[in-house]
């Protein structure tokens, strides 16, 4: 009992104590529980307050410090508003002082939490600044870094021909300057611009070259993401033991991690596979599950992704009204963030909804719109175009 009492004294004497002293309280603080979220999550509001505090009374060490500790915490939980503003922070701070690289630095995690929340053409724009800035600062591995998130961005918005070529351009200056374990990374991204094409087979052969280069490191997110590539390839193709294997060796992983993102990405799938077995209450579960999750996250992506995946299953348990608002609400929010293949997906998919219904003017009607996005979005390019129908016929018989 006087321990706690001592413990009560000692927080409220730190509440009331000068910024600095606040705010060097809970720098230890987090110092001390970089691993420990739950500890983290307990203190979130005094945590963000101290890094007020050090920027109020102009501390701009102790900001940057508390930035550093925090970032994860923040990122892998989905606290991306809060990651915002402390980033927005520390970017006028280490302009303040002219530290180039940081500012550079900070603005790539910017676009970073940017693109998680489906914001890709902000995300876009900013990675091409940090790309530029750190090649003006002869950063060149930094740059190379930039430059492939911005291949991912330009991806997202279905500017798959010239993600492509970014990605090529990288992996090949990656060779030139040796960095061969990080050349992990573009061969993943060659993996998902091959699944787009619809070729599988050599997603699965980038992917294999991708996993390779990451065995007995301690890239576990980047392992997690692999594991759940390598599910969803095995999914579409019918592999339905393989995906499951791979999707829980990635959750496993996701979770060891603590990404809530990916661990709800990872989820959908296995409901996508619980739908392929017919096992259609725990898809349910673990679609709206996923839903929640990511509503809470801001995570518009995935919630687009679900709601997709959602309509599918309401479409094979005969609630087609119910389909129609899931398949609806995924084609708006992949309008309002730019994902143009995401968009023409939910117009086929609903196209073959009404068709299958009779309502042959409403399918036509979609159908013409998903042409016409295409046209408008260059999906028509053979490829592409190949990659998008081959996905909307995969989607049919999961």
């Amino acid at each position: 009992m006087r321990a706690d009492v001592g413990a009560l004294e000692e927080r409220r004497a730190i509440y009331y104590a000068s910024g600095q002293q606040y705010a060097e309280y809970f720098l230890r603080y987090a110092n001390d529980r970089r691993d420990d979220w739950p500890g983290l999550e307990a203190e979130h509001s005094n945590l963000l307050t101290a890094a007020q505090r050090c920027r109020d009374i102009g501390n701009q060490d102790g900001l940057l410090a508390l930035r550093e500790a925090l970032q994860p915490y923040l990122d892998l939980q989905g606290h991306w508003g809060d990651s915002l503003r402390l980033n927005e922070w520390a970017i006028a701070a280490v302009e303040a002082c002219g530290d180039l690289v940081s500012s550079a630095r900070f603005t790539h995690d910017r676009a970073d939490i940017l693109h998680q929340r489906g914001e890709y053409r902000w995300a876009e724009q900013l990675y091409r600044g940090a790309e530029e800035a750190y090649r003006t600062l002869g950063e060149e591995e930094m740059a190379l870094r930039s430059r492939l998130m911005r291949a991912l961005a330009l991806r997202s918005q279905g500017q798959l021909v010239e993600a492509e070529r970014l990605c090529e351009a990288t992996a090949a200056d990656a060779q030139r300057l040796g960095l061969e374990r990080w050349l992990a990374h573009p061969l993943y991204v060659r993996a998902l611009l091959a699944h787009d094409r619809g070729d599988y087979q050599q997603a699965r052969r980038w992917v294999d070259e991708s996993f390779s280069r990451l065995v007995d490191t301690d890239e576990l997110a980047m392992l997690a993401q692999c594991h759940h590539f390598l599910g969803e390839l095995a999914l579409l193709q019918g592999h339905l033991d393989e995906a499951r294997h791979q999707l829980e060796k990635s959750l496993e992983l996701s979770q060891q991690v603590g990404i809530l993102r990916r661990v709800a990405a990872t989820r959908r799938l296995l409901g996508d596979l619980a739908r392929s077995e017919e096992r259609y209450k725990e898809a349910q579960t673990l679609y709206r599950d996923v839903l929640e999750t990511a509503r809470r996250l801001g995570d518009q992506p995935q919630m687009a992704r679900t709601l997709l995946s959602l309509g599918q299953l309401e479409r094979h348990m005969g609630q087609d009204y119910e389909a129609i608002i899931a398949l609806e609400s995924a084609r708006t929010i992949y309008a309002e963030i730019g994902d143009a293949r995401g968009v023409v997906i939910a117009y086929l998919l609903l196209a073959w909804l009404h068709l299958r219904r009779g309502e042959i003017r409403q399918a036509s009607q979609m159908g013409i719109k998903a042409f016409k996005m295409a046209r408008k979005s260059n999906l028509l390019h053979l490829r592409v175009l190949l990659g998008t129908l081959r996905r909307y016929r995969m989607m049919q018989g999961v």
